[in-house]
């Protein structure tokens, strides 16, 4: 379950036509965050939201420690990495990845403070950043 989880995560984060994404969530009513700002929220704290990428759905949560490692608990399974902020973006890398693969991270206030980490999409060479959002963190506790 394992390998296959890292597969489908891998597989996400490269493909452009993923169709999943939060339903009800307009990305134009989101703030994008900067590095440091990611930093900030995340560290020491740990999310607890729900994921929806077309292959997996439902509860998640998330640990990301200072030292550059990281913890996600999904379907019962616990993955562990390294994660680190490029370009203002959150990227991540298991063990069994060859590369980081980033991602962008909003924020929005509708109905309390959430986090959104939104997928990038790339076409012809050309990033677009109306993304899909497939990660919704509405709650966190100080580590």
């Amino acid at each position: 379950m394992k390998k296959q989880f890292s597969i489908f995560l891998l597989i996400f984060f490269v493909s452009a036509n993923i169709n999943a994404e939060i339903s009800g969530v307009n990305i134009g009513d989101l703030t994008q965050l900067y590095k440091e700002q990611i930093t900030k929220i995340l560290v020491g704290n740990k999310l607890f939201g729900h994921y929806d990428d077309g292959v997996y759905q439902g509860p998640v949560e998330e640990i990301h420690y200072q030292n550059g490692d990281y913890e996600i608990i999904a379907d019962g399974t616990t993955y562990r990495g390294k994660w680190k902020t490029i370009n203002n973006q959150i990227c991540y890398k298991q063990r069994d990845w060859i590369q980081f693969e980033c991602v962008l991270v909003y924020v929005g206030f509708n109905d309390g403070m959430k986090l959104y980490f939104v997928e990038k999409v790339e076409k012809y060479g050309v990033v677009y950043v109306a993304g899909i959002i497939y990660e919704e963190m509405y709650k966190s506790i100080k580590l």
